[in-house]
């Protein structure tokens, strides 16, 4: 990660996007949605059983879909993924589901976090943690099913968000996902997309009003799509307001 600073007050740091034009190219080559899921649970029988189940259900839908499974919260945690489902067991050696997912949270991430376990007793710890649901051991498949269903759903949906840019000459509605991020220079905005770069005259807050929760400011001039966001070295200097993102700046490092 490379952070710059300079001087004290109105001072900025700078954060680089690392791989963008990788993920730019990851998400212009696939059609439609793909589900990101990982299964985290001590037991390799269950994680195996839980893998076939979803890759059934998700095939027999036709759905595109990526499914890694973990046996502890350690490797999921060092994947570095972000995941549209987590499906997290609660009891685990080391740190148990719910520490994991408390921590997930305090950093921001906002997957679909689908706890498992053999007690049902824990449905009630799990509310505070913004679960999407719950699911008792042995998994029903009808249960399982409706999980995925909302997951789907809820997915489309976001697919259809999109940004709309009407000028003098042109008008186009962009969608949300293509977009890795916006910047304003001299009053042009400058939207790129996992394909090309609109520009138009415009306000950097008339365009924040149509972006959703993935897009961060980051400065004044700028908004990032998160989820082109892999690391922070190399790539596109991004500027960050040090004075208005401290919070921000410790979550990235």
């Amino acid at each position: 990660m490379l952070w710059e600073s300079g001087g004290l007050r109105g001072c900025k740091f700078y954060s680089t996007i690392y791989h963008i034009h990788t993920k730019m190219q990851h998400h212009s080559q696939r059609g439609g949605i793909v589900l990101n899921i990982a299964i985290c649970d001590d037991e390799t029988v269950f994680c195996h059983l839980l893998q076939d189940k979803v890759t059934q259900i998700l095939t027999k839908r036709q759905e595109q879909f990526t499914l890694q499974t973990y046996t502890n919260t350690a490797d999921l945690q060092q994947a570095n993924q972000t995941f549209d489902i987590i499906f997290l067991d609660i009891q685990m050696p080391v740190q148990n589901g719910l520490e994991f997912a408390k921590a997930l949270r305090l950093q921001g991430n906002e997957s679909a976090i689908v706890f498992i376990s053999a007690f049902s007793a824990y449905v009630f710890d799990v509310f505070s943690l913004h679960a999407e649901d719950f699911l008792c051991k042995p998994i029903d498949d009808g249960k399982l099913y409706a999980v995925l269903d909302r997951m789907i759903a809820k997915k489309k949906a976001e697919d259809k968000k999109c940004l709309f840019i009407q000028t003098n000459q042109w008008c186009k509605s962009i969608k949300l996902q293509s977009i890795c991020y916006c910047e304003v220079i001299n009053r042009i905005m400058y939207v790129h997309t996992t394909k090309e770069v609109f520009q138009y005259y415009g306000k950097i807050t008339d365009l924040g009003k149509q972006l959703d929760a993935r897009f961060y400011q980051c400065h004044r001039s700028y908004f990032v799509n998160l989820d082109f966001v892999v690391a922070y070295t190399n790539g596109c200097r991004i500027t960050i307001d040090m004075l208005q993102n401290k919070n921000k700046k410790t979550e990235f490092l």
